[in-house]
């Protein structure tokens, strides 16, 4: 119960696939799509099952981004007041947004916040976007960045191996084959539970349950050097969404067990593709009083990117930030 208040809190308070579609069953060099993620209430985990993903994506994309509040601390209070109501839409509406990876390059645009992200993992460089303004920044991933009480990078260096160990037993049903989000899918729901292990004996459990309609093809991940796909680094902080953060790391570790030896991979029941694209995943946790905060994400408008595509430069009429 109480963890759950936390995790939705979290989320109020601030702000991460054949036979019609057009790729071959291994991925292309180079993926676009785009996404709708969103927090939903529910006591059975079983009912959540994929909508329209137009309908939604049009909705998300519509949101309207919280005002300037002003200056003084009366603006800083009307600006609170503001993005929580906006964190609350976004739970019923949904985070629009949309995603390109090739090679070694990723791009990730809030539709709603008009913000985007260009990471180059060989230029080691991350540029932020400001889509509105038309106005950019850039950062290295290799300079030192300042010790702060709050969030983390959104690219850099990975998080330091402390020797955790995490084991993940997964017990699933199939669902199925049906189309989802324009593209030919095959359905499972699992039952999940996931415990990492410090060096130190402490131990942490959490049961979730995940329904989820997958590809023929793979995952894309930018290949940075440093860092790995279950990181979690290419979350932007300025989506603010603890809850959505938590939920791509848990599906990241799902994809990665079997392939880091700090992760570990039991199932039953049909094997999950867990290393393939998802046209949709909801992701419940569980809490005691058996309500759960499910985060669930839809994919849709899948089509083939090239690493030399302008989407991942600066447009020319952009200028920099001082």
């Amino acid at each position: 119960m109480k963890r759950g208040l936390v995790l939705t809190s979290a989320l109020v308070a601030a702000a991460l696939f054949l036979g019609s579609s057009p790729f071959a069953a291994a991925a292309p060099s180079g993926l676009a799509w785009d996404s709708v993620s969103k927090l939903a209430m529910t006591t059975d985990p079983s009912s959540l099952q994929p909508g329209s993903f137009d309908d939604d994506y049009s909705a998300a994309a519509s949101a309207q981004p919280p005002a300037p509040g002003g200056g003084g601390l009366f603006g800083q209070f009307k600006q609170s007041i503001a993005n929580a109501q906006s964190a609350a839409q976004m739970m019923q509406t949904g985070m629009a947004q949309k995603h390109y990876v090739a090679g070694s390059k990723e791009r990730t645009d809030l539709v709603a916040m008009q913000t985007a992200t260009i990471t180059d993992c060989v230029a080691r460089t991350i540029t932020t976007l400001n889509l509105r303004n038309k106005t950019y920044r850039v950062v290295s991933m290799d300079q030192p960045t300042a010790a702060s009480s709050g969030g983390s990078s959104s690219g850099g260096s990975a998080p330091k191996d402390d020797g955790t160990k995490v084991a993940i037993t997964v017990a699933n049903i199939a669902l199925g084959a049906r189309a989802v989000g324009g593209e030919q899918t095959n359905g499972y729901r699992s039952d999940t539970t996931i415990t990492e292990t410090k060096p130190t004996g402490e131990s942490h459990t959490q049961n979730l349950n995940v329904v989820g309609y997958y590809t023929a093809f793979t995952q894309p991940f930018p290949h940075c050097s440093g860092s790995s796909p279950w990181s979690g680094d290419s979350m932007s902080p300025a989506q603010g969404m603890a809850m959505m953060a938590a939920a791509s790391r848990v599906m990241r570790e799902l994809a990665t067990a079997g392939v880091d030896k700090r992760f570990s991979l039991t199932q039953s029941g049909p094997m999950l593709p867990f290393g393939n694209f998802s046209m949709y995943q909801a992701v419940t946790f569980s809490a005691k009083n058996g309500q759960g905060a499910a985060l669930v994400t839809e994919r849709g408008h899948v089509h083939p990117v090239d690493a030399n595509d302008p989407v991942f430069s600066i447009p020319s009429d952009f200028t920099r930030e001082q």
